[in-house]
């Protein structure tokens, strides 16, 4: 690849670092707003109750079973029945990522209740009858004063339903015997995180806090919705979780909360005191920080190989600091001080390297009532903190590892940490492995998936479920829509990179924003909720236009971060059949690649077999597979349809051809290849591949290679 230009190190500077976080400067401090979206309703209709959700305890017993009921109420009969006093029941929308256990998370007041029995019911669609579900931990809760959230775990594996199956659930909530509250949500299915990623096609951000207006909008229109947990009540998380009909699960709303795993928000004031962040016992930790670059020969650029074998925990300064802080930037650039942990000048956070194992455990247990900010258990589970459950997460600041030749002692946000690239997969892997069934979206740190840099060694593919590829066209600025090199750059260098990973059997779905901004930011802004049919701004157009062709998932959005709307979902591309791309590093920066190609680029045979080689495809419909025809003995008619030709057809695996990754002439290096199954030995054959994209639709490109197989 070409060297970047300073112009081009200076933009990627300032482009990459956290751009998504300036909502955090501007939005006023709000510690759970009220939600006011629902009325709360009592006994078997739903109701909206509002308060942050603590600690559940449960006893050991388990007294429920597997067997059928005949009747529809999941209640014991008393011998008497008492309404409970001002008893209101809301059933929250379960996870859609399948799992052993899934939690049930629900609302409950009451003015007379002390403690509670709880019985879920579980119906496969086509069944008529109920069966009482296994919950892990029994049924029975205990009433705790001022607490309306609580939660029960299920024991799905143990009941024997299947991933993939609807299914109805029933929950039923007695006291003291008095007759139950009962509510149900209906079209229940749990399907794999790599089914439940794929079928999302519109999304929302919003990081301010949340009006009734735009909790039904995104509740009516998006699949997706990325938050910042501060700005929202537990009660309005999971309303939008429910989508528009809570009682049926199939409109549901994928909740990612956001988190910073690269710098650390619990920091934020304290670039200008380090004083007072040195007496912090949460900055300190065992004083043996701030950690600078362990490879042999640093630092940059003398340091050893990115992919090279060192500890991902740095090497300790022993300066008296958290040993996750870093002190790079004065080590390699002499910015800053020597023993100080580093900040970002534009956000007030001090960076971290993700990859310290100190830097998880601050990640677990910080709560928002005590740091400010909060950390994977509040914002994941229902019982800790505030208890958001939210169904996964938006990572932030990934990066922080970017590449050192990014910046120096003349960029404005000098970040030479390229190092930590080891440890931030590391991180994620970890994150995956302690939240199986959780949804994890990266913003931006594209370096990783780029096999002309080195971080390409530590790939985030197989650790993240969702990319999002931040001002792919339009830029937040106001002086100009767009700026054409940096989007030729995006679209024919880092896009076509990005899209060949997220196709991967173990990829990703990439989603996409553009702002609403530029010379005539005033219109763009307000036709993103213009419901008066009025021409929208060109440019907005286009902007979905060239995402969506890729295949990318777009939304439109202000400065801020806070417009809640479905203009880029409501212009969306129907889908057409794949056209042909390129992973070739365009000779020039800022200008397009030398042309798309299409088809099958190489065939090689070794021992006794045979592989194929090809570039990238796209269409609005991803992902995309490839398949492969080879016509014994003579070439392909193209007068003909080609599965009229006795051709056998084959799919392709996705396979990364060993000479992929890596700096260099780019010419005969492809990002797919497949050992082809099925040819017999001895024969020849023409081989044509063909891209087909995720509604069945296939290009038809008739460019063949020649191979005899072997033998």
């Amino acid at each position: 690849m070409a060297s970047l230009s300073r112009l081009e190190s200076e933009y990627r500077k300032q482009k990459r670092r956290r751009k998504m976080r300036r909502p955090w400067l501007i939005a006023c401090a709000v510690l759970f707003a009220a939600a006011g979206t629902a009325a709360i309703i009592e006994r078997d209709q739903l109701g909206w109750n509002h308060r942050e959700a603590s600690g559940v305890r449960a006893a050991a017993e388990n007294s429920n079973t597997t067997e059928p009921v005949s009747t529809p109420s999941p209640a014991v009969t008393p011998v008497s029945k008492r309404p409970l006093t001002a008893g209101k029941l809301t059933l929250w929308t379960p996870q859609k990522v399948d799992a052993d256990t899934i939690p049930v998370m629900f609302s409950f007041e009451s003015a007379s209740a002390q403690s509670l029995r709880v019985t879920l019911q579980v119906k496969k669609q086509g069944e008529t009858d109920f069966r009482t579900a296994t919950l892990k931990s029994g049924g029975e809760l205990a009433v705790q004063a001022g607490k309306r959230m609580y939660s029960v775990a299920w024991d799905k594996a143990k009941d024997g339903v299947e991933a993939g199956s609807t299914f109805e659930i029933r929950l039923s909530v007695s006291s003291d015997g008095a007759e139950p509250l009962v509510q149900a949500i209906r079209n229940v299915k749990l399907q794999s995180r790599e089914q439940v990623r794929n079928q999302v096609d519109r999304y929302v951000v919003n990081y301010g806090t949340w009006s009734n207006e735009q909790l039904e909008e995104a509740r009516t229109h998006a699949q997706l919705a990325i938050v910042t947990a501060k700005n929202m009540t537990t009660e309005q998380i999971q309303t939008l979780r429910a989508g528009k009909d809570p009682a049926d699960a199939a409109d549901d709303v994928i909740v990612l909360g956001y988190i910073s795993v690269g710098e650390d928000q619990r920091t934020d004031g304290f670039k200008d005191n380090i004083e007072a962040m040195k007496n912090d016992p949460r900055f300190t930790l065992d004083g043996s920080g701030p950690s600078v670059d362990p490879r042999p020969g640093a630092p940059y650029p003398n340091g050893g190989e990115l992919a090279g074998s060192y500890s991902a925990a740095g090497k300790p300064t022993n300066k008296g600091f958290a040993p996750f802080y870093l002190n790079d930037n004065f080590v390699t650039d002499r910015v800053g001080a020597e023993g100080v942990p580093e900040f970002n000048p534009g956000f007030g956070s001090a960076f971290v390297n993700p990859g310290h194992p100190e830097w998880l455990k601050a990640l677990e247990d910080m709560t928002f009532a005590s740091d400010k900010v909060s950390g994977l258990k509040e914002l994941l589970t229902p019982n800790f903190g505030a208890g958001f459950a939210c169904d996964g997460l938006f990572l932030d600041t990934l990066d922080t590892a970017a590449p050192n030749s990014y910046t120096d002692a003349s960029s404005y946000n000098v970040t030479e940490y390229e190092w930590t690239a080891k440890g931030t997969k590391e991180l994620l892997q970890n994150i995956r492995q302690r939240y199986p069934d959780k949804l994890l979206l990266g913003n931006r740190g594209l370096f990783y998936y780029n096999a002309d840099l080195p971080a390409f060694a530590y790939t985030l593919r197989g650790a993240v479920d969702f990319v999002l590829f931040e001002s792919f066209r339009l830029d937040s600025r106001t002086d100009e829509w767009f700026n054409e090199s940096f989007f030729n750059d995006n679209k024919y260098n880092y896009a076509q990179k990005l899209l060949a990973e997220a196709d991967r059997s173990d990829g990703f779905r990439v989603l996409s924003l553009g702002y609403a901004e530029g010379p005539d930011g005033g219109a763009a802004k307000q036709a993103l909720t213009d419901a008066s049919g009025a021409a929208a701004p060109a440019t907005l157009l286009e902007d979905v236009k060239e995402t969506e062709q890729l295949g990318m998932v777009h939304y439109l959005t202000d400065a801020g971060l806070t417009i809640v709307n479905h203009f880029a979902a409501g212009h969306r591309l129907e889908p057409a059949a794949p056209t042909w791309g390129s992973t070739k590093t365009p000779s020039l920066y800022g200008k397009p690649y030398d042309g798309p190609r299409e088809g099958i680029q190489q065939v090689a045979v070794r021992g006794k077999d045979v592989f194929v080689q090809w570039d990238v495809a796209h269409s609005s419909a991803r992902p995309i597979s490839y398949v492969l025809y080879a016509k014994e003995g003579t070439d392909f008619d193209k007068a003909k349809p080609i599965e009229e030709q006795g051709a056998k057809v084959i799919e392709l695996s996705k396979d990364i051809p060993a000479a992929y990754a890596g700096a260099g002439d780019r010419t005969k290096r492809y990002p797919y290849e497949s050992k082809v199954q099925g040819l017999e030995p001895g024969k020849s054959y023409y081989l044509v591949i063909r891209a087909r994209n995720a509604v069945g639709q296939y290009e038809g490109n008739w460019k063949s290679l020649y191979v005899t197989v072997p033998k």
